[in-house]
């Protein structure tokens, strides 16, 4: 099948499943008497109808915040550089630094490394990111000095630089694991043998026949490197208190008239967005790699 035409079918595809994905919270509903679920799909689907009826009006693009209407174009644009200032660095250095890691355990010889590698990989995102928080309450609390906001208390006074911190270590982890596993694997092919044999250097190896191998898994695995990224994202926000995009929606996904589609239905969009900007950044930034190291 044409590239074109796989296109053209996958972004109407992507915009269906967004549209009935967003309905579920209409279509299941709970019988608050016996507990059991009914669905209501007709009332999801004329929720699908009245946000296509409601892009030409603008009303589609109109929440509550409480019992307050406001405008999700206005709104969304400090929510969006939020998310994707914290997502960009995160991934950008999470993989440089993935990258080079997981070069280094992969050759390395300390075993307690790998060791401590293999237990923080074992703890869920939000432990990491409460551990963190609660070692500069312990700092504090001993020595009287705050190293880092723990978390954002107004818009003003945001928290910056604990939460970098975490969706730095989070995703580098997982490419720090990833990448070394690779690399020990390519460290044993015939061709490094060849190279060894032929009285190359030690750094000249890894950097111009091993790595340059190791660069289309990490491109193949991309993807699962974004779904960490993106897949905890209301957690980060919520526990550093950032006024990102799953924040905006989460807070407001449920108002007092009700379930509001048209919200989750710009948020996940949004949401999309902002993992096609990532995902084109991080390509880049390998797509840089390969001009350096392959030859």
């Amino acid at each position: 099948m044409p590239k074109a035409l796989q296109f053209s079918l996958f972004v109407p595809g992507i915009l269906l499943f967004v549209l009935v994905f967003a309905m579920f919270p209409v279509v299941l509903q709970a019988d608050h008497f016996e507990g059991a679920l009914s669905f209501n799909w007709s009332g999801g689907f004329t929720s699908i109808g009245d946000y296509l009826k409601g892009i030409w009006n603008g009303q589609s693009f109109h929440y509550l915040s409480g019992k307050t209407e406001l405008s999700f174009w206005e709104q969304i644009g400090r929510s969006f550089t939020v998310t994707f200032f914290y997502i960009t660095v995160g991934g950008i250095i999470g993989t440089t630094l993935g990258v080079l890691l997981g070069v280094y355990f992969a050759v390395t010889r300390i075993k307690w490394l790998k060791r401590f590698l293999e237990l923080t990989a074992v703890f869920p995102d939000f432990v990491i990111v409460i551990l963190l928080q609660f070692l500069i309450v312990i700092i504090a609390t001993e020595t009287g000095f705050v190293i880092f906001d723990v978390a954002s208390f107004s818009t003003d006074d945001p928290a910056i630089a604990l939460p970098l911190i975490s969706t730095i270590i989070i995703p580098a982890n997982y490419m720090i694991r990833n990448v070394a596993l690779h690399m020990s694997h390519t460290l044993t092919e015939d061709y490094i043998s060849f190279a060894k044999a032929r009285g190359l250097g030690r750094r000249y190896i890894i950097s111009y026949h091993a790595l340059p191998n190791v660069l289309p898994f990490i491109k193949a695995d991309l993807h699962k490197f974004m779904g960490i990224l993106f897949g905890n994202l209301f957690i980060f926000e919520y526990l550093y208190n950032l006024g990102g995009v799953t924040m905006l929606v989460f807070s407001n996904a449920f108002a007092f008239t009700g379930y509001q589609y048209s919200l989750v239905v710009n948020g996940i969009f949004t949401l999309l967005l902002l993992y096609v900007i990532v995902y084109g950044l991080l390509r880049l930034v390998i797509l840089g790699a390969e001009k350096v190291f392959v030859r």
